[in-house]
């Protein structure tokens, strides 16, 4: 049998699947293996999922079952324990500082200041690092942090806070997120709400030694979210004001940083410029003068200092005459000092400078950088790393760009009007994430593919995305803002970015009345409708798509007719209104068939097949389902497929049949496209079918991720489902299980839906 890689513990499982069917004495059946091994049927369904991993006398018992030959057994059994081992180990220790600055001059009062406040027997436990811009405030912190890393053995975290940036500062919410990532949390256990993340934070770091590196605060209502709550763990600040909101709190203690002694200054120099600082060294002092003491000018200046006698360019720097930036200390220089290193690029360097002041994007890659400067990524390579030899542009350790906020602020300023650059960055994002959108969710047979790929882009790129299309509504580029929000749109649902929808199809709106189109119109109310109905804001999605309706009829678009009928008959199956549901499938049927929708039509089939579920017929249900199925693994659509799997998970449950392999498959075609809403629901579907089994421990797991998901996606409806299951577990177990059916009634009465009478009559039997 030919072997794949067995990496995760779904590896295993895939293999071990394949071998219940392929057994030398002939396929056995899950319930058969189940009872030979006197094993229950989830708990076996669980092994060969990779959900759970087998203990290893169980593992040997199973593969004797198999009838796994020699070879191929070892290779299982040394898989299996390499994956127990891995487990075994503790999440890796985050080390996120980024490396220490070289030729880092002076500062020994400031650094003995901070080694006194984390070592005050008050207990400090923040230390604010204020002065201004180009100052060298990171510089010190990262200086210091390096210094005592070592003491704190449970990690370090580091965030840009880009409070000053020409882009928007990082929201709390995305920097709580990437903590709790780098803390061992999966990523589809991180809250969406900024508070929970808050919360789970400061538990995650409870009784932990952690040292936090926040740089570039805004202010402090950026900051709070992100303090720990214990005594143990140490947080550095650094900002151009003083952050007052915290140090008026016990804890907290402030270091200004002033410019550099002129001392620091030509020491700094000297370290840069090696041996010819020698040349002239009253020349160099009156260099570092003229830099005003501040780092950033410092180190610009010594980079463009290679092959020249240093007297010529105190002349040349001195030529220049006063033309500051307004960096918070009217007598700093180092508006001076870059337009002094322009004036050694060459035209071409210098647009290409002016280009990366002005794009929207916070940080971008190799390929997005090829496309703003308009040439191909080998050449973009060269002409980049001349901006980087000359401190203008940075390059992290992953190979993203990035300018420091000062120098993409002078940049800005002294650019051109002209965003063609900046289109064609636009451009390049739209044409990148519409060919990601087609592999994970496709309107016909997709070859050769890698959705894994596919979904790292997407989430690499995703907050660059949202600032590029605001940057295209504010530019009033309307045909850009419709083209990347349509993009967009295809994966706000199936991802799970209900609250992102929002804004996204806001612009989407927007742009399509200015353009006069109406299907774009038609489109956005129609995704708009959805994403409040996952939000449980059920008047608003009924209110939405009765407008895309009647745009759609109104622009004879039978296309997005048929959707905004589809969309209303999922709002009313969700109301318990399933006569009414049905009517709008069947409406919708004529129209996918006279376009020769394919894929609409497997979704109509899709979310017939729930509604025949609720009314409990059953076989209709399997018969739309399969069909459903058919066209969608035709179609290569892996996330219609992992739903319509579920849906039909659900119908063998209710009616007596095996579902456990539906959810299986369900769950991990979802995983692989990044369906986070459809994973949520079928996790629910597993729950209750473990339940029915008698698998309490099982359903509460599955339910407990299922919620997890759910309030990280903002999908109030399967976060209702949780927690009437996780209630449900609770007393089958002989627990309590008041609370989470009261929060479940409360949700479900809070969206007007019927089930809140089903779950109060529970707790009325309490």
């Amino acid at each position: 049998m030919h072997s794949e890689p067995i990496r995760t513990a779904a590896d295993l499982g895939r293999d071990l699947k394949r071998w219940t069917r392929r057994r030398p004495s002939g396929p056995v059946k899950v319930a058969t293996l189940a009872k030979r091994l006197n094993l229950s049927q989830s708990t076996l369904y669980a092994y060969l999922a990779g959900t759970t991993l087998p203990p290893a006398e169980v593992f040997d018992d199973l593969l004797d079952e198999l009838g796994v030959p020699a070879g191929e057994r070892r290779r299982l059994c040394d898989a299996r324990d390499a994956l127990h081992g891995a487990r075994g180990r503790a999440v890796a220790v985050p080390r996120e500082l980024p490396a220490d600055l070289a030729g880092f001059t002076g500062r020994d009062a400031e650094l003995a200041t901070l080694d006194a406040v984390r070592t005050d027997p008050a207990g400090v436990r923040i230390s604010v690092i204020s002065g201004a811009a180009g100052v060298g405030k990171t510089a010190l912190a990262v200086r210091w942090s390096h210094r005592v890393a070592e003491r704190f053995p449970d990690g370090c975290l580091y965030a840009d806070l880009q409070g000053y940036s020409p882009v928007e500062p990082r929201r709390a919410a995305d920097v709580l997120g990437r903590f709790l990532r780098s803390l061992g949390v999966p990523g589809d256990h991180v809250p969406d709400d900024e508070q929970e993340r808050a919360a789970r934070f400061r538990s995650r770091l409870a009784g932990q030694r952690v040292l936090l590196v926040l740089d570039n605060a805004l202010d402090a209502d950026q900051v709070r979210p992100l303090l720990p709550g214990g005594p143990d763990c140490f947080v550095v600040l650094t900002s151009r004001t003083d952050l007052a909101g915290l140090l008026v709190e016990p804890g907290a203690r402030r270091v200004e940083l002033r410019p550099l002694e002129l001392d620091d200054g030509v020491a700094l120099l000297r370290t840069h410029l090696g041996p010819r600082a020698e040349e002239a060294p009253d020349a160099l002092r009156s260099l570092a003068e003229q830099c005003g003491g501040l780092p950033l000018a410092l180190r610009i200046v010594a980079a463009q200092a290679a092959g020249r006698p240093v007297t010529e360019l105190v002349a040349e720097l001195a030529d220049q005459g006063t033309d500051l930036l307004d960096v918070g200390d009217p007598g700093t220089a180092i508006g001076t000092v870059f337009s002094w290193s322009l004036r050694h690029l060459d035209a071409r360097a210098v647009a290409d400078f002016h280009s990366f002041g002005r794009h929207p994007a916070r940080d971008i890659d190799l390929p997005a950088a090829a496309a703003l400067l308009g040439t191909d990524v080998r050449d973009a390579g060269k002409r980049i790393d001349r901006l980087v030899r000359a401190h203008l542009v940075q390059r992290s350790a992953t190979g993203r760009l990035d300018m420091h906020d000062l120098v993409r602020a002078y940049a800005r300023e002294r650019a051109s009007g002209d965003d063609t650059a900046s289109a064609r960055l636009v451009d390049h994002f739209v044409d990148a994430a519409g060919a990601a959108m087609d592999v994970l969710l496709p309107s016909g047979p997709v070859v050769g593919v890698d959705a894994g790929a596919a979904r790292a882009l997407v989430d690499a790129e995703w907050h660059n995305l949202l600032a590029v299309l605001a940057f295209t509504a504010r530019q009033g580029w309307v045909e850009r803002t419709g083209r990347l929000a349509a993009v967009l749109s295809r994966h706000l649902d199936q991802g799970g970015r209900h609250r992102d929808a929002l804004t996204v199809l806001g612009h989407a709106l927007e742009a399509s009345r200015l353009a006069g189109d109406l299907a774009a119109e038609g489109a956005a109310l129609y995704d708009l409708g959805v994403a409040h109905l996952r939000l449980g804001e059920h008047k608003e999605a009924r209110k939405l798509h009765d407008q895309a309706l009647a745009v759609c009829r109104a622009g004879g678009d039978r296309h997005g007719e048929a959707g905004a009928l589809n969309n209303l008959g999922n709002l009313y199956e969700r109301l318990g209104r399933y006569e009414e549901a049905i009517e709008h499938y069947r409406a919708a049927l004529p129209l996918v068939r006279e376009l020769d929708l394919r894929r609409g039509r497997a979704v109509l089939l899709t979310n017939l097949g729930v509604v025949h579920t609720r009314l409990g017929e059953y076989e209709q249900a399997l018969r739309d389902g399969q069909e459903a199925l058919e066209i969608f693994r035709e179609l290569g659509d892996l996330g219609g497929a992992a739903r319509t799997l579920g849906n039909l998970g659900e119908v063998h449950h209710l009616s007596g049949r095996d579902a456990f392999g539906h959810y299986d498959e369900a769950l991990a075609l979802a995983t692989e496209v990044g369906a986070h809403s459809i994973r949520t629901e079928v996790l629910n579907h597993l729950g209750a079918a473990h339940l029915a089994s008698g698998a309490t421990e099982q359903a509460r797991s599955s339910h407990t991720a299922a919620l997890d998901l759910a309030r990280a996606t903002g999908d109030r409806y399967e976060e209702a489902r949780a927690l009437e299951g996780l209630g449900s577990a609770a007393c089958a177990a002989s627990q309590d299980p008041v609370g989470p059916w009261r929060e479940a009634a409360e949700l479900y009465r809070r969206m007007g839906l019927p089930e809140a009478g089903r779950v109060e009559a529970l707790l009325g039997d309490r």
